[in-house]
């Protein structure tokens, strides 16, 4: 009889089990091996949440979408993950609203493009934050940004991580 509750036990283990939804802060590196800098003092480049045991994020070619670690290591490596312990999981009807949305090169954080930190700053309900763009990675066109409302890979590490 003990085993055979043990055997339901591990059975109905999956269904009761909570998931966990984790932040993955990606490192890239320049051509010339230096941390890509995003912010001034920054560490992260990329961002992605978990979801299904995979990883969804805002990729700059092919815009919002589900992959495997290996696939989202190619874009860098990653360098933290950081346990969201206020969500056991994600809302499926919501990542569904962000899927297959192109990536928002622009940085708005109003409009129906995603860029990775919206994305994951959104899913966890984060506040934007004006945002800097005074790096030496950005062009100069980029500079008009400052202070607009938004969130960084570094951004969404500082809050998560207090």
């Amino acid at each position: 009889m003990k085993i055979l509750i043990m055997a339901l036990s591990f059975l109905f283990l999956p269904l009761t089990a909570s998931a966990v939804v984790e932040v993955a802060f990606i490192e890239m590196r320049t051509p010339d091996g230096k941390v890509l800098q995003l912010e001034k003092g920054g560490r992260f480049a990329h961002i992605a949440i978990s979801y299904r045991g995979q990883w969804l994020h805002a990729h700059p070619f092919y815009g919002v979408e589900v992959v495997e670690s290996e696939k989202l290591e190619r874009i860098g490596v990653i360098k933290e993950v950081l346990t969201v312990s206020e969500l056991v999981s994600l809302d499926n009807e919501e990542v569904a609203r962000f899927l297959g949305k192109p990536f928002d090169s622009s940085y708005s954080w109003s409009d129906e493009k995603i860029y990775c930190s919206e994305l994951v700053g959104k899913l966890l309900r984060l506040k934007p934050l004006p945002m800097d763009f005074s790096a030496e990675v950005w062009p100069e066109r980029y500079r008009k940004l400052n202070g607009a409302p938004g969130l960084s890979p570094d951004g969404i590490y500082r809050i998560l991580s207090r």
